[in-house]
């Protein structure tokens, strides 16, 4: 997650199919003097990637027991958790009689498109032998060596719901390149502390979904300017004033950005939880759906249990999609981990996008994101406007609320610069404001809405 003014979550889904082979492959004979490496032959019937061997040279060949029924992957792949120094390619022969099962040169997944992954469903119990060599079926030793892993998933498929979190910093996105990459769902930053809002969070909005990808809306948290439970629910106020025309069902629900070394340092647990709990009940009271808590494994374990009815999403970069955070904190289970800050991904500038994927299958993602049906509204965002604007003085404020209405004007860096009751034409005088961009909010009892002013002198 990116940090501070210069500072989401796309989901990829990844479904491999029932096998994953390719035609041809090598031959038998194709190993180099090394042969048999490791020398063990392997068996499991664990779910989770382990690893092989990490010297791994090709011309390698090694023994796995296998059960009819059972579904086996075994890839060279960082996504999870192997590695590949070359360009490596994966052969699967039955070793009794050496007829050749599958083959796999590139999986074109995005952080390891030349990595081989096969994933074959064993048609007898008995012993396969897996060869590496380089494509082309050529062998070499010695160092760089390669990572290979492998697991059974004893016949579960394989969806991984894999995303990204993506802030202005990123620029222009091609929301179209994304989903046709494989993405599903991304979280675009909003809104920062009380009257930043992120210069993107509109046009990502509104063009990934229009490319069909799942969006939602993240706040990051200013605890550390506006410390109390009144400043939480401020920060709340003004994350909905910008993002709550945008969260509706089946896309995303909003979430709260906690991070920061002073969190523990500032507050005590007790006062922390209460912090997060003030923003999260203004948040779902005023939208009907439970928001998400974004932190690091340290804060999950420094706040108190209440907190475990929100959804976590977990920071725990291990670089591999597939490696479950160790420490989730008082929380019994986790819904993402932010598992990379440096990917590539088709239609975003730059390397350094982060990387999310979500516990659990795309059954179980699509019933969690539609859950909740009946999700309010804020009808707002049109209801007032701001003119002469630009303006070097007095400008006028003109809503159709009827109800007591008040103005805030916040400078770039969130601080309240003025505050008053306005009805439904008010003319403000704006001399003791410096030149400048600026945010107006209206606050009424139906709801929140702010827009841009800029000062000109």
């Amino acid at each position: 997650m990116k940090k501070l003014l210069l500072l989401l979550l796309i989901i990829c889904i990844a479904q491999l199919n029932a096998q994953t082979c390719g035609t041809g492959g090598c031959n038998l004979a194709d190993t180099n003097a090394t042969g048999q490496y490791p020398v063990a032959t392997f068996t499991t019937t664990n779910s989770s990637w382990s690893t092989v061997s990490t010297y791994m040279n090709a011309g390698n060949y090694t023994l796995f027991k296998v059960t009819n029924g059972d579904t086996y992957e075994w890839t060279y792949c960082s996504d999870y958790g192997g590695s590949q120094s070359w360009d490596a390619e994966l052969t699967l022969f039955n070793n009794s009689n050496g007829t050749k099962l599958c083959y796999q040169d590139n999986c074109g997944r995005t952080n390891c498109t030349t990595a081989p992954y096969i994933r074959w469903t064993a048609t007898f119990t008995g012993t396969v032998r897996l060869l590496t060599t380089v494509s082309g079926c050529t062998t070499n030793t010695g160092s760089p060596y390669s990572k290979l892993v492998w697991r059974d998933t004893s016949g579960t498929p394989l969806v991984q719901i894999l995303g990204v979190d993506v802030y202005s910093g990123q620029g222009t996105i091609n929301w179209t390149q994304v989903k046709n990459a494989g993405y599903t769902f991304a979280y675009a930053k909003a809104t920062e502390g009380i009257g930043y809002t992120d210069g993107q969070y509109l046009n990502y909005a509104v063009n990934g979904v229009n490319a069909g990808v799942k969006m939602g809306a993240y706040h990051f948290a200013r605890a550390d300017l506006n410390p109390t439970n009144a400043g939480a629910i401020n920060e709340a106020n003004y994350f909905l004033s910008v993002a709550q025309p945008y969260i509706i069902s089946c896309q995303m629900p909003p979430a709260l950005d906690l991070e920061g070394s002073y969190l523990q340092t500032n507050f005590t647990s007790a006062q922390l939880t209460a912090w997060i709990q003030n923003w999260m009940t203004t948040v779902e009271s005023a939208t009907g759906i439970k928001p998400v808590l974004y932190c690091n494994p340290s804060t999950a374990a420094y706040v108190n249990n209440s907190l475990i009815p929100y959804p976590l999403w977990v920071d725990y970069v291990s670089g591999s999609s597939t490696t479950p955070p160790p420490n989730i904190g008082v929380w019994p289970t986790w819904t993402f981990n932010q598992y990379d800050w440096t990917a590539t991904v088709p239609g975003i500038p730059g390397s350094s996008t982060d990387l999310d994927v979500y516990n659990g299958n795309m059954a179980m993602f699509t019933n969690w994101i539609c859950a909740t049906t009946n999700i309010k509204q804020n009808n707002l965002q049109n209801a007032f406007m701001i003119y002469p604007n630009p303006t070097n003085g007095q400008f006028i404020i003109e809503t159709t609320a009827t109800d007591t209405q008040t103005l805030e004007i916040f400078d770039v860096n969130g601080r309240l610069m003025l505050s008053k009751s306005v009805n439904e034409k008010t003319t403000i005088d704006a001399t003791i404001l410096t030149e400048g961009v600026y945010t107006v909010t209206i606050k009424t009892a139906n709801g929140y809405a702010n827009k841009k002013l800029v000062i000109v002198r």
